[in-house]
């Protein structure tokens, strides 16, 4: 069959519209644990690879993007109760020298819930307290929960409306994108690798952005997967520079519909061809 990386962003106890809540998480880690084996992302790198002892089966693997407190506060409790561990994308530059926030008690709900927009547009002020701290990324890494993995440093759009490290913006030469690319990555890498003491193996584009020359720079640093947010699975030994993802939806129906098509391979193609869907997000 093929692996299947779910991707989620935030979890908290109440409905938000950013965020799922607690309940609907549980019930959707209880039909993937049902109907999939969920694989570490250690284990999922050796499937892409083709070094997995075992090609056949339904596989799944957990992702998580941008580095949110919830995803500490909330998620990492389910996961260690449930034995799973997911990848985190990290988005390195929300990274701040906060202290470890242990208790969601001890945080204002201002914080903890605020809206996403709201956040990325108080982070350039030097207000990420609604993301990761340093010693919250290095507890969820000894939790045996989470893999570490990298989002880039900036999580921004340049003045093309696409991610400021897919490619370059107007009037910037190549040779200058290539320049500023190697330096976010590079210093992604270096906070991952200060935290945890592994640099990150999988790197997965913010918004699902990407081009020929940023996935050439990213393979140059030696990442051995790549994910885009397009909707898809993995096949065993998978030759594609790009991988898909499937998002979870919050909606019950929908997500199950998605995970009934884009886990299997033939039905996600014909789907890309009736809905008239690019399968991968290159701009």
């Amino acid at each position: 069959m093929a692996l299947t990386v779910f991707t989620y962003h935030r979890v908290l106890p109440k409905p938000h519209p950013d965020a799922l809540s607690i309940d609907v998480f549980e019930r959707q880690l209880d039909y993937i644990q049902k109907h999939f084996e969920v694989l570490t992302p250690e284990e999922a790198a050796d499937f892409i690879a083709g070094k997995f002892p075992r090609s056949r089966g339904r596989f799944a693997m957990l992702s998580f993007d941008d580095g949110w407190l919830d995803n500490w506060l909330y998620a990492t409790p389910i996961l260690k109760r449930r034995g799973l561990r997911a990848a985190l994308a990290l988005s390195a530059g929300f990274l701040h020298d906060g202290a470890l926030r242990e208790r969601a008690e001890d945080v204002s709900a201002e914080i903890v819930e605020r809206r996403n927009l709201d956040a990325e547009k108080l982070a350039p002020e030097g207000d990420t307290l609604s993301y990761l701290s340093r010693a919250e990324v290095r507890a969820m890494h000894d939790s045996g929960c989470w893999a570490i993995e990298a989002h880039g440093t900036r999580h921004l759009k340049n003045d093309r409306d696409i991610s400021s490290i897919s490619a370059p913006a107007k009037n910037v030469s190549a040779e200058d994108f290539e320049k500023f690319l190697r330096a976010d990555l590079q210093n992604c890498i270096d906070e991952i690798s200060s935290i945890t003491g592994r640099a990150p193996q999988m790197m997965f584009w913010p918004w699902g952005h990407y081009s020929d020359a940023s996935v050439r720079i990213v393979k140059s640093l030696g990442f051995v997967a790549q994910f885009t947010t397009a909707k898809g699975s993995v096949a065993y030994a998978d030759s594609r520079d790009i991988l898909p993802r499937l998002n979870a939806a919050a909606k019950w129906k929908k997500f199950t519909r998605n995970t009934f098509i884009f886990c299997r391979p033939w039905l996600s193609r014909l789907h890309d061809i009736v809905a008239h869907t690019e399968t991968l997000r290159k701009v």
